[in-house]
């Protein structure tokens, strides 16, 4: 009987959390939970593969987006919507806080992806006979020490011989 009511848990478990493995690289899932009577939780994908995540009127879209989806969820739950009585604590509320790790990191991939757009180097710059990058235009070369590159850039990262005395072997 143990054993039965063990293996039932772990197949509601797993059932619960089987829409995490359905999820793509533009979705996230938001999980709502149950605060009352007995622990239930739903979830549900919410999509931005339509999104451009490095605006701030698409990133707001999304966040729209997953407040509709968590009221949906709390609604189907029968749990209340936020109140003066439930500030910070209602399941729509604890839905968006869970989903905001995801959130964020949807958003700082959409920055790298831009980053390294903006990065990506001309047409013109491989070299004819290897299809390689050629050094100096690819910036892997040393920045001379000159006063426009250090106005540009700052200056040397380097801290040598500037906290220490020198001392012998």
């Amino acid at each position: 009987m143990r054993f039965a009511l063990t293996a039932a848990a772990g197949l509601a478990a797993a059932a619960l959390s089987a829409p995490a493995f359905a999820q793509t690289a533009e979705e996230l899932v938001v999980t709502g939970h149950a605060l009352r009577g007995a622990p239930q939780s739903l979830s549900e994908t919410v999509s931005y593969a339509d999104l451009d995540l490095t605006q701030k009127g698409q990133r707001a879209i999304l966040e729209r987006r997953i407040s509709d989806a968590a009221g949906r969820i709390c609604d189907r739950l029968n749990e209340a919507r936020p109140s003066a009585g439930n500030l910070g604590h209602s399941c729509q509320e604890v839905a968006i806080r869970g989903a905001s790790d995801q959130v964020r990191l949807a958003f700082a991939d959409a920055r790298e992806v831009s980053r390294l757009a903006a990065a990506a180097p001309a047409a013109g710059t491989f070299a004819a006979n290897t299809g390689a990058i050629a050094p100096a235009e690819a910036g892997m070369s040393p920045i001379p020490d000159t006063r426009a590159n250090r106005a540009r850039f700052g200056g040397p990262m380097s801290h040598a011989g500037r906290r220490s005395s020198p001392k012998g072997n």
